[in-house]
């Protein structure tokens, strides 16, 4: 049986790994040479939707009938469909923590469990 002892020889060979080591990434070599892109699709579509008056004043014509018909799925569609392609809007955080008031309140948090 030489299928028999063929099989044997590739799955050892597959569980060292040894048919993906030509596509492994070289030490230093990107995944991703490229990069992420600088701008994103609907970013680049909307900014030059945007640039044109004519549009814009269209543009605001139909978000109101919109909302004046209570149609808000349409802008909600649109929404999903630019999160979907671009990821949602990151939102930053203003917040000061000190490692004083960090330790201060795991001391009282570890108060009340006690208690």
């Amino acid at each position: 049986m030489p299928n028999a002892e063929n099989s044997g020889k590739n799955s050892e060979r597959r569980k060292r790994g040894e048919n993906l080591a030509p596509f492994r990434f070289q030490p230093g070599q990107s995944g991703n040479p490229g990069g992420r892109p600088k701008k994103k699709p609907l970013t680049e579509l909307y900014a030059e939707m945007l640039d044109d008056p004519e549009l814009v004043t269209v543009i605001r014509s139909a978000v109101k009938r919109a909302v004046s018909k209570g149609q808000m799925a349409m802008v909600l569609q649109l929404k999903e469909m630019a999160e979907r392609v671009e990821g949602k809007v990151t939102q930053p955080i203003d917040a000061e923590i000190t490692m004083s008031s960090l330790a201060e309140r795991m001391q009282r948090a570890e108060e009340r469990i006690k208690e």
